[in-house]
């Protein structure tokens, strides 16, 4: 039995290597993810009242946390993007 060369085996390795960029983008959505949840578990804990209990006014409150959240992430500075990116990007890239 023959095993395949070295050389080959390197070039399957470069094929799953992320893209920055993509990796970047996929760690700000989880970081979107994070302060909307975050925002969302806030909100429950204020104390309610009849004004802004309706259905209406919570799915508007909801929008207004994912648009705050998706234009939040990456630029909060909360670091879990960053570490996110750190975390998954090969040896030498990480900056």
């Amino acid at each position: 039995m023959e095993l395949p060369p070295l050389s080959g085996l390197r070039v399957a390795q470069d094929m799953h290597r992320p893209n920055p960029s993509d990796l970047r983008a996929a760690a700000e959505g989880f970081e979107s993810l994070f302060l909307t949840e975050l925002l969302k578990r806030g909100r429950a804990s204020l104390p309610g009242d009849d004004l802004t209990s309706s259905h209406g006014v919570r799915m508007a409150q909801d929008m207004l946390d994912l648009h705050l959240a998706q234009h939040s992430a990456g630029q909060a500075r909360l670091g879990v993007a960053d570490a996110i990116v750190r975390q998954f990007a090969p040896k030498g890239d990480n900056p």
